[in-house]
């Protein structure tokens, strides 16, 4: 089955702008580096199909050729030592690959962890032995040297090739002509399964089982995507972006921060009810009255950061954490406020503009009132909101804290320092005391 012609032809539309990433790799020396290249893949918008976790049950070959015939839009050939091993490698998915290749359209890379041999000294991983994927892999010779060929040593290897990856998947979705691009994002759900068609396809690792909070391990390549997020809708030709799927308000924010009204690319956020930040007609008067409370704690530190509690839930929250966090820091906060929405109840989309508006205009004069550009932020407010009021707080620090309830008593978490308008992305530092580690 080395031939190509073992391969059963493919149908026309095998090779699709939206179809997930194929991973091929061998399981015994390859399995950890395909899990983290698929986790960075997800986190940078694009889907992936792999093996472990999107494989149905059945006999191996013949769904491996299902899905090299059912669509995919390119695929990474993870080459390792023990793939010379691998007859599911040599005979099924590479001629499958290679065929698919034929297209244009199908982005095919090689990701090797084979070094360049150094004379008397041993491998060395200055560079690649270019010619080790035909080698293992019992090819002629340049079949795969012809090939772009990434290294793949380290995890600044693995975000390099998936932050190209992502560039080109915009490349090819430039060729559709859309002029909005869709990004959908999942942080609570395990994305196993079908992976999705979609532009951009966000996925982060979902909590642990019995937690609540981001995974630490999230937020590095979700950092490096926000960086790229501006180039990759300019690479895509996009006019604008829209935004759907669901999120750890932490991760919504910082995903509109990374968009900033300064950007110049319109944004509106899609959910069960309705768009938001899509103005059909002239500007509408607020809908939602906010009640605010606000108090100067004496004994702060000059230049002290706010904190802000911004309640837009319809239901009363179970208990107050926010004060319990208070109570908790004496003499941190130059300022305190709490904004809640006057009356419980779902808020329309369709007050989005003034509503985000009037939250962010009152965010900004509590931090000016307290001669400081650091706010500490607690959200309990519709997915979009979050997305929304990222856009506005650029100029600001803004730390973001998570409700976690899987301790002895609920509380809230510091995960994320964020400031948007700056190079390199908006993510200051994750984690506990983000806030004091600003790279």
């Amino acid at each position: 089955m080395s031939e190509l012609s073992a391969v059963p032809s493919l149908p026309a539309a095998s090779v699709r702008a939206l179809a997930p990433v194929f991973l091929s790799y061998r399981t015994s020396d390859g399995s950890d580096l395909a899990t983290r290249l698929a986790w960075a893949l997800r986190a940078t918008g694009v889907p992936v199909w792999h093996d472990i976790t999107d494989l149905p049950p059945g006999d191996t070959t013949r769904r491996l050729q299902e899905a090299l015939t059912a669509g995919l839009s390119g695929a990474v050939l993870i080459v390792t030592p023990d793939i010379a091993n691998s007859a599911v490698v040599r005979d099924v998915e590479l001629p499958g690959l290679l065929r698919l290749e034929r297209d244009t359209a199908f982005t095919f890379a090689i990701a090797s962890t084979i070094p360049r041999p150094a004379a008397g000294n041993g491998p060395t991983r200055d560079g690649l032995d270019y010619a080790a994927p035909d080698a293992l892999l019992a090819q002629p010779a340049d079949t795969l040297q012809r090939f772009k060929q990434y290294p793949l040593f380290d995890q600044a290897g693995i975000m390099a090739l998936a932050r190209e990856l992502a560039a080109q998947r915009m490349t090819a979705i430039r060729t559709l002509g859309h002029d909005e691009l869709l990004l959908d994002i999942q942080t609570r759900l395990d994305p196993r399964g079908t992976p999705p068609e979609l532009p951009l396809a966000v996925r982060l690792p979902p909590p642990a089982p019995g937690q609540r909070l981001p995974p630490a391990e999230a937020w590095s390549p979700f950092d490096a995507f926000l960086a790229d997020l501006p180039g990759l809708l300019a690479i895509a030709g996009a006019r604008r972006l829209r935004i759907t799927g669901s999120a750890h308000l932490s991760v919504a924010f910082a995903l509109g921060a990374a968009v900033p009204t300064t950007s110049g690319w319109p944004v509106t956020v899609q959910d069960r009810t309705g768009v938001w930040g899509e103005r059909t007609g002239p500007p509408q008067n607020p809908q939602v009255t906010l009640d605010q409370e606000t108090d100067s704690p004496r004994d702060a530190p000059s230049g002290a950061p706010v904190a802000i509690f911004v309640d837009l839930a319809p239901e009363p929250p179970p208990g107050d954490t926010f004060g319990a966090h208070l109570d908790q820091c004496p003499g941190r906060y130059s300022c305190t406020m709490r904004l809640r929405s006057a009356h419980r109840g779902h808020i329309p989309a369709e007050t989005a503009d003034t509503l985000v508006a009037d939250l962010a205009g009152r965010i900004r004069t509590c931090a000016a009132h307290a001669a400081t550009h650091r706010v500490e932020l607690f959200l309990r407010v519709p997915f979009p909101v979050a997305v929304l009021l990222g856009r506005l707080l650029n100029t600001l620090e803004i730390t973001l804290y998570e409700w976690d309830d899987t301790g002895p008593a609920p509380r809230y978490v510091e995960v994320v320092a964020v400031a948007s308008g700056r190079g390199g992305g908006p993510i200051l530092a994750s984690g506990p005391g983000a806030a004091g580690r600003h790279r």
